[in-house]
C-alpha cells in the first residue's frame, strides 16, 4: 500500500514504484509487466492514478502497450526526456556556454571514430552538402544548413548517442543566429583577416585526404567563436 501521499503525489510514486518493479524483477526490453488492474491491486491506488504513471512511462520510452502482447518493457531512446525541452529561451546564457563546450570537445573528440569509418559514399555525400552550401553563400547558410553538414560528421562517427547530440544542440543553433552580429561576428572578422576562418569545405577536403591532425586543428578555428563567447563574455554583458 502507498500510505500517507497527497493527491499530486501519488503518480509520481507509482511511476517510481513501477520502475522499482522493473529493476527488482531484472526485467529486460521485451519483458511483459502487469496489466493496469493488477498494478492496482499491487499498490492499493486508484486505476486512473495508475493509468497516469503508466501514461509518462510510456512518454519517457520505457514501455510500450502492445497489441495481444500487453504491457513490455523496452529500450528508452538516449536523450529522449531532453529533447522535450529543446526551447532555447529555457536555457541560460551558463547553459549555452556549457554546451557550447560540450560540442568543441566532441568534434575534436570524435575524430578517431570519423577517420576509422568514413568511406567513399561518406565523402560524396559530405561533398553534396559542402556544393549546395556554396550556391547559398557560407554568410547565409540557414540553421539547417550549418545543422546538415555537422550531423553528417556525427553521422559517420557511427555512434548513435553523438549523432542524437546533434539534435539537442538546437539551442545552441538558435542562440549563435540570434546574436551572431553582437557576439560571434566580431571573431569571424578577425579571423578573417589572420587568414583563419575554416568553411565546412575545408574541413571536407582534410577528411577526403584523411588528414585526422589537420582536422583537429580546423575544427578548433572553425568554432573558435564558439571559445572566445565562451570565456570573453560574462552572462551579465549579454543583452
Amino acid at each position: 500500500m502507498i500510505d500517507n501521499l497527497t493527491t499530486t503525489t501519488l503518480a509520481d510514486k507509482v511511476e517510481e514504484r513501477i520502475i522499482g518493479y522493473i529493476k527488482e524483477n531484472n526485467l529486460v526490453p521485451g519483458d511483459h509487466l502487469p496489466n493496469e488492474m493488477q498494478f492496482v491491486e499491487m499498490f492499493g491506488i486508484s486505476r486512473n492514478v495508475v493509468r497516469e504513471a503508466l501514461s509518462r512511462l510510456r512518454m519517457l520510452g520505457l514501455i510500450q502497450t502492445r497489441t495481444k502482447r500487453g504491457i513490455v518493457v523496452t529500450e528508452p531512446p538516449l536523450l529522449n526526456g531532453f529533447r522535450k525541452i529543446l526551447d532555447p529561451s529555457l536555457f541560460s546564457v551558463k547553459s549555452i556556454k556549457e554546451m557550447m563546450g560540450m560540442r568543441i570537445a566532441l568534434e575534436i573528440g570524435l575524430a578517431e571514430f570519423l577517420f576509422t569509418n568514413v568511406n567513399n559514399n561518406d565523402i560524396q555525400e559530405l561533398e553534396k552538402i559542402v556544393k549546395r552550401q556554396k550556391a547559398i553563400g557560407s554568410d547565409n547558410l540557414s540553421f539547417e544548413e550549418e545543422v546538415a553538414f555537422h550531423s553528417k560528421i556525427y553521422e559517420i562517427a557511427g555512434n548513435n548517442f553523438i549523432s542524437q547530440l546533434t539534435q539537442i544542440m538546437h539551442p545552441v543553433f538558435v542562440f549563435v543566429k540570434k546574436n551572431y552580429s553582437n557576439y560571434f561576428l566580431p571573431v569571424s572578422k578577425k579571423l578573417k583577416e589572420r587568414g583563419e576562418v575554416v568553411s565546412h569545405e575545408m574541413i571536407l577536403k582534410l577528411i577526403r585526404n584523411r588528414d585526422k591532425k589537420g582536422y583537429h586543428k580546423a575544427v578548433r578555428l572553425h568554432l573558435k567563436h564558439y571559445w572566445e563567447f565562451i570565456y570573453n563574455y560574462n552572462e551579465s554583458d549579454i543583452i
